[in-house]
């Protein structure tokens, strides 16, 4: 990573941090420990008041953060403002000003567009506040940008956080799995008869593509721990929280995981081929993932759980078969035979076969869809002909809904609405303006999203949207998992930035057949914040050393 020139010299400075850091770490606290917690109706009306506190607590956040930084350059000589001040936007490199992050320009690119996208969808009001969606208008948009500029100017996660932060996630992870065996410790299913909905929601989250969607990334943080983390002593507790926040999921029953974990177990070995520690760390999680699997069957009773009614869960259905049972062993004997291999054999030899096994499986995936649903020569995939079967009903109805939105983009969408899209957070609108009678004949009485992120942003902000999003992605994971320079490895500098990499790209995975909501992707996003300021500020520490 390029050097970056903000350095703490005075006393002046130091407490400028200081305080921002204070604050920013009070509103950490909320979102991270209060947050997940919330509710005041039970599933009710749970996603307008996890919305309500949110953009409540963000908008405090974020009028506090700007009020200090106009209050405090008062106390500042005129030289030192500007000094202070410019180091929040640019840093210098080799003699050269740019951005203090790549991803300012992408994000705030990406705000520009939701602004556009509101005032020309011609529902300001719904666009803003995304009222008529999942609340994922302007507005939300525009305070995650405001949590993203002041907490990766200002906010360092210290490791000691991780034991409070672990503790909220075990606990959000505990709720979960409570309602999975249907204790109904929080009294919210009292009124109410149906299993069927006991078995569609979830911990804090509500409904279970949300919760597992959470917990899921949650995997991804502490695989990502557990893979970089070089101090042992914190290797157990990385491990344990990677399988429960996996067993968490599981219980969830929402096949998002599956598109998170595929993402997840094809991506780890690319980053751990340099050294046979890691890739032997990567193995392991492989090995706990099918032993989680394996004790989430087992742990379900033969009544009185979510399994008994509705759909079953991709992973606890694959629990009961013998496939666990296969590849605990034959990791195993890989683990064996990577310890046995040199170092170098390492590089030279499974890199290359990584390859291509990596190859295969996209190619088996492929041939897997393409016989569901063409050619029909393995019997087999009958039992499964709800995943790899692609009609309307498929997904819980997103056929319907995806070919639905297709057919607006391609054939019947103008020009400037492709570029800008409908408006943000507006799928209800656009289904209600075009597709209103195909919308009554099917099983949905409204549909306010295409459950499918990547879809909705296209059709919602447009191609310039879309185009702007994976650019600030793109960017932001790119950063996340640079290397440091030899020897300068360290917790800020490598391990929770990578760490925050891989839980987003899981959430990245599970977007494919999900959307967005402010009960989780405020949560993901303002955890890699964290890893994106965390690295620019161990940065900066190497930097101050080596000068």
């Amino acid at each position: 990573m390029d050097a970056v020139a903000v350095k703490v010299q005075t006393k002046e400075e130091r407490d400028f941090y200081r305080i921002a850091e204070g604050i920013s770490l009070l509103y950490l606290g909320v979102i991270f420990l209060i947050y997940p917690f919330y509710f005041r109706n039970g599933y009710f009306d749970i996603l307008q008041a996890k919305f309500s506190f949110f953009w409540i607590s963000s908008l405090a956040y974020s009028a506090i953060m700007t009020l200090f930084l106009l209050l405090y350059a008062f106390t500042l000589k005129k030289e030192e403002r500007s000094r202070i001040y410019t180091k929040l936007f640019f840093r210098v490199v080799d003699g050269r000003k740019k951005l203090f992050l790549p991803t300012d320009a992408f994000f705030l690119i990406l705000i520009a567009i939701y602004c556009i996208s509101m005032f020309l969808s011609g529902y300001i009001y719904e666009t803003w506040w995304g009222s008529t969606g999942r609340f994922m208008g302007t507005f939300t948009w525009l305070l995650l940008f405001f949590d993203y500029f002041f907490l990766t100017r200002f906010y360092h996660f210290k490791k000691g956080h991780l034991v409070i932060f672990s503790l909220s996630v075990f606990l959000q992870a505990c709720w979960g799995i409570s309602d999975f065996f249907w204790m109904n410790l929080f009294h919210f299913f009292d009124s109410v008869d149906n299993k069927g909905l006991w078995s569609t929601f979830a911990g804090g989250v509500g409904n279970i593509n949300g919760y597992t969607s959470l917990m899921v990334s949650y995997t991804g943080l502490y695989a990502g721990l557990f893979l970089k983390e070089k101090n042992g002593k914190w290797s157990p507790l990385f491990l344990l929280m990677y399988m429960f926040t996996l067993l968490a999921a599981m219980y969830g029953m929402s096949d998002n995981a599956v598109f998170a974990l595929f993402v997840l177990f094809l991506a780890l070995p690319f980053f751990c081929f340099r050294k046979k520690e890691v890739l032997l760390q990567c193995i392991d999680l492989y090995l706990a993932f099918f032993l989680t699997m394996k004790l989430a069957v087992y742990l379900i009773p033969a009544e009185g759980s979510s399994y008994d009614v509705g759909d079953k869960g991709f992973f606890l259905q694959l629990g009961y078969t013998a496939l666990p049972f296969l590849a605990i062993p034959v990791l195993g004997l890989l683990r064996l035979l990577v310890m046995k291999l040199r170092e170098e054999a390492v590089q030279k030899l499974l890199r290359p076969l990584y390859y291509a096994l990596f190859c295969f499986i996209l190619c088996g995936v492929i041939f897997v869809f393409y016989d569901a649903n063409v050619s029909h020569k393995l019997a087999f995939l009958a039992n499964y002909r709800n995943y790899f079967l692609f009609d309307d009903a498929w997904g819980s109805g997103r056929g319907f809904i995806w070919k639905m939105g297709l057919n607006f983009f391609m054939n019947k969408m103008p020009l400037w609405q492709r570029i800008f899209g409908y408006g943000p957070d507006s799928y209800y609108m656009l289904t209600n303006d075009h597709y209103k009678f195909e919308v009554s004949q099917s099983a949905f009485g409204a549909i306010d999203n295409i459950h499918n992120e990547y879809l909705n942003i296209l059709l919602t902000i447009g191609m310039t949207g879309l185009i702007a999003y994976f650019l600030f992605i793109f960017f932001s994971l790119k950063t996340l998992w640079e290397k440091e320079r030899e020897g300068e490895e360290s917790f800020s500098g490598t391990v929770f930035p990578f760490a925050t990499g891989i839980g987003l790209l899981c959430y990245l995975g599970q977007a494919v057949v999900n959307i967005a909501v402010p009960i989780v992707l405020p949560i993901i996003f303002i955890l890699f914040f964290l890893g994106l300021g965390t690295k620019c500020r161990a940065q900066e520490c190497s930097d101050d050393t080596a000068s």
